[in-house]
Order: structure tokens, then sequence, then C-alpha cells
């Protein structure tokens, strides 16, 4: 597995006598009774210090995490973890022999336990970095720059170390395997104390050297993998050494030379960084179009195209047009006026159903049409390929209405036809649920405990396939999504019909009443603010008044050809 890892030859024989070590000490020191707050950052209940990076929207902690952490974790949660490295570590060392899902679930304990303690709430977290969000925090331009970023640039970050582009390290850079390093000596043998050598900018310290760091990202491959950054004591090739090296291991890999570094997440704070930057390029687009105006013979169209695009709107070159767009058949599939894709639900039938969530731009393609205004929309930014959420069903329905007086004129689909939202029994059957009883969706809420819409082994190992589907990723022990809110429509692999998200990403306003509530319309999937185990068994129902809007809640069309 490891045959061209750049290990010094001395490094790979002391890890060939693993079992010949010393157990890690017991933790001996008090951890703080609640966090504290710092100038732009936060200390978590066991001492970890985090700050802000810029490029990030989130708080890295500036130590990797320490062995007093790790014990102070296991003890809580009578984690079964045996590993111990053939070297002394003392509490204050960073904790080594941790796989990504062992990092992850300390991460998960760590965000439970000061959520029950009411010290976070629901949209703060713990986790680990993103290899982009690592990427920000060693400085990288391709992750600080944004759309200043140059060929200069990228040619920079690729040979770029965490103190600069000198060779070999200056002094007190990093722990490395200083013996194979010429001209190079850090002091230590093995693991260092953290905080020992020099910090970043930001004040990170170990960000290079001491222990490789896992990095948390979805990947589709067969086999498990991830990816570590930053190098460690062990190693000392220069090419693995450089801030942009990505180190791709199997997920499930224990070794003396690997930990990790925790991140904190506020939601709300995210939003309002987003928000801010949104501001900020909108007053550099504003700036550019007066340039524009400003300048003889400058094309109108040009500035509204401009202004459009960076709005997150559709110019409309990217629509279909319609005059090349096939006519809707039964048991085809087919594309309309929006660009939406439409498959049959059963073979040969005459019920056809989005392959996406409706998406931002379909819902503001008719607020444009109709001058209408989008009362809830979420305070998160919405690309224009996410769902469109914040939607009541009377609104979806208007929608739908609307859409299909459209189509009808184009010829594209037969008078009669008309899109709509699934039925209860549809949406099942689109999420791979076949031959629910029950007389009415009240009565079929749950009956069938084993099925997911995602395909999974056993309700013990339920959790969704890497990539499949947009949920509260922190809260569901190992698995990872790569967004905070909603993720666009048709990023995640499709189920067997072609249906991307049928379980998550937002929940979706279904055509069914709710039994005995004439004014409540049932809801079904799981969402980006989903969890738990029940909620997301594809049997689950909702129910709300059919005004309701939510953050996490839009809608999937269906279109009849009757």
């Amino acid at each position: 597995m490891l045959v061209n890892s750049p290990y010094s030859r001395l490094t790979l024989a002391a890890i060939g006598g693993l079992m010949l070590t010393t157990a890690l000490p017991a933790q001996e020191t008090a951890s703080p009774a609640k966090p504290d707050l710092m100038q732009g950052g936060r200390k978590s209940t066991l001492g970890m210090r985090f700050v802000p990076i810029p490029g990030t929207t989130v708080l890295f902690s500036t130590y990797e995490t320490r062995v007093s952490e790790w014990n102070e974790f296991l003890k809580a949660k009578k984690f079964p973890w045996s590993f111990q490295p053939h070297f002394k570590q003392e509490d204050n060392h960073p904790v080594v022999g941790v796989n990504l899902q062992d990092a992850i679930t300390f991460c998960n304990w760590l965000t439970e336990k000061e959520r029950e303690e009411s010290l976070i709430n629901n949209a703060q977290s713990y986790r680990l970095p993103t290899p982009e969000e690592w990427d920000a925090a060693a400085g990288l331009a391709a992750a600080r720059k944004g759309k200043a970023f140059t060929a200069e640039d990228k040619l920079a970050d690729s040979q770029t170390f965490l103190w600069g582009l000198i060779w070999p390290p200056p002094a007190k850079a990093a722990n490395y395997a200083e013996h194979e390093i010429d001209g190079y000596s850090d002091g230590y043998e093995f693991t260092a104390p953290v905080g020992q050598f020099s910090a970043t900018a930001e004040g990170l310290y170990d960000l290079a050297g001491n222990a490789w760091e896992w990095t948390d990202k979805p990947d589709v491959r067969s086999t498990p993998t991830g990816i570590l950054r930053g190098g460690s004591w062990a190693y000392f090739r220069r090419e693995c050494l450089v801030s942009s090296y990505r180190y791709t291991v199997p997920a499930d890999m224990r070794m003396p030379t690997v930990g990790f570094r925790c991140v904190f997440e506020d939601k709300q704070r995210t939003a309002m960084v987003l928000a801010e930057n949104a501001a900020a390029n909108k007053q550099s687009v504003d700036d550019q179009i007066k340039r524009m105006r400003d300048a003889d013979g400058t094309d109108k169209a040009a500035i509204d195209a401009l202004r459009l695009k960076m709005a997150g709107g559709s110019t409309g070159s990217d629509l279909p047009d319609p005059s090349k767009l096939s006519p809707a058949i039964t048991g085809g599939t087919y594309t309309n006026t929006l660009g939406i894709r439409f498959v049959p639900l059963e073979g040969g039938a005459k019920v056809l159903i989005a392959t996406t969530e409706t998406r931002v731009r379909d819902y503001e393609a008719w607020l444009k049409a109709t001058n209408g205004t989008w009362v809830k929309k979420p305070p998160f930014l919405l690309g224009d390929t996410h769902p469109a959420a914040g939607i009541s069903w009377d609104d979806a329905k208007t929608f739908c209405k609307w859409l299909t007086e459209n189509e009808i004129k184009t010829q594209l689909i037969p008078a009669g036809a008309a899109y709509r939202l699934p039925t209860d029994l549809e949406w099942s059957l689109a999420a791979g649920l076949k031959g629910e009883t029950g007389k009415d969706p009240a009565e079929r809420h749950l009956a069938d405990k084993l099925h997911f819409p995602w395909p999974t082994r056993s309700t013990e190992e339920w959790k969704p396939p890497i990539m499949s589907v947009n949920l509260d990723a922190t809260r569901v022990p190992g698995f990872s999504d790569s967004y905070s809110y909603t993720a666009p429509t048709d990023k995640s692999t499709p189920n067997s019909l072609g249906l991307h998200e049928i379980g998550g990403n937002v929940s979706e306003w279904i055509e069914d009443a709710w039994p005995a509530a004439a004014d409540e319309r049932v809801i079904r999937g799981g969402s980006w603010l989903m969890f738990e185990h029940d909620r997301l068994l594809t049997s689950s129902r909702e129910h709300a008044a059919k005004t309701s809007t939510r953050a996490d809640l839009g809608f999937r069309l269906v279109l009849e050809l009757k």
C-alpha cells in the first residue's frame, strides 16, 4: 500500500515495529467549563483555540488535535481504539494513528457534547476541513484570491512551502524527517509538542510537519479514500512537502504519522460572510458597468448580460431553443423550455417526472414573467442551479399552472397535459419504494422500516453512499458531503430512474392533502437540515399548511400527458 511512500528507510523500519509500543498517557489537565469567545475566534470546552482564516467561512484550530483531547474523547465515548505508536507521547503531542472515521467521530462527539451543554446551537458544529479550506489555511492563492487567481499564482502554488520558496526549510520551520534533509535539523526524532515551530500569519501551528492531517471530501471511487495534508515527522521528499501536495490514502489507514485538525463552522456566520462577499462582488460589477457606460460605443446588451450573470440569473443563452426541442411523448424522455429533464415514472407511463428539484433559475423565470416576489427566499446564497426553497404549496401549484399554459402554446405538450406535483404514491415509486399498503399517507407513514431512498445493506448500515444526497452531514455518523446548505440539483449520484436528490437537498411538496386536515399537504424526502434515521426512511411523511414556507422545502415537477 505504501510502496511509493516518501518515508525514510530508517522510519519504515521503525514503523514495522508498531506493536512494541507504549500506551498513551492519561489526561491530566481539566477542561474549561465553557468555550471562551476570542476576538474573531473561540475556544472549545477542551481548550482548543479556533481562529478565522481568509478565504474560508470556518474557524481553524490553532493546534493539531492533542493526545489529551483525544483521551478525553476516548473516556467519554468509550470509543474502541487501541492504536499505540512505537514512541512515547505526552499530553501536548498531536494524537496519531487515527483513521478518517476516527477523526470524524471525534468532531461529531465534540459537537454533540457542546450542543447538549447548550454552548453551541444546531447551526454550529466541529468537523474536519475540506482540502480547499486547508489550501486557504496554507495561504495558497487558489483559495485566497478567488477570481483574481492567475496563471502565475497557479505556478507559485505548485512550488511554495508554508515558509516560502526556499529549500531546505529554514530553522524552526517544521518537524520533518530531519536526518533525510541536507542541512536541516528540528530537534525531534518523532512527534513534537504542538506549537514548537513557527506559526502562520493567522496563528496556526504545525500546519506543515509533525502529523499528516486528514481532510474530508466525498470520494466517488469504489474504494473509500481520504486526503492527507501537510507532511509529518517522517517525511522529507521536497515534492511531497509543498503546501499544495495532496496525499490520497485509504480512509481506514492508521499510521503513527497521521493525525487531524478540527475546524468550527457556524452556518449563520457562513451565510453572513457569503452575503458580504456577494455585496462586494456586486459593487465590483457596478463599478465595471459604470466604466462600460462611460466608454464610447458600449453595447447595452453586454451590460445587461453582465448584470444578470453576476446576479446569479440566466442570460437566456443557456436555455434550450424551443424550436429545437422534441415534443413530450408517452414513455419517452423530455426536456422542457426551462431545460428541466423528465423521464417516465414507469415504462410506457403517461406520467413523466423531473430528474431534478425545481431550480432557482426556473422559479425566477416565473417570477420575472409574472412580476412576482420571492417573499420567503432563504437568507443563504443560492446559485441558479440550486433548488428553489422557501416555497409554499400554493406557489408551487401556481408555478405549475403557468408552465403548463406556456408549453401548451409552444405545442411541446398537448392540450390536456399538465404540470403538477407528484402524488404520494408516485413519489414513493420514484424513490424506489413499491407496493406500499395503507389507504392514505397517514397510514403509510413509517410503515416500511427498512427502505431508504439510496442503496444500503441494512438498517444498521443505513448511511447514504458518498455523493448520493445532501443532508446535515456532520450529524450522520460516517457520512459527509460538501455543502453547508443546499447543493446544485444535479451534482449527486442519480438513482436507478436517473433522479437526483430524491431523498435530500430540500424536502418536496406532494399533491395529496393530509388526512383530516384539508389545509395541510404532504411533504416527502430528507433535506440539508435532516439527519435522523426515521425521518430519512423513504416511508417517512411530514405535513404542513399549504401556505407554509421553510428554507429546506421546495418541490419537484411531474408532467402528466393525458
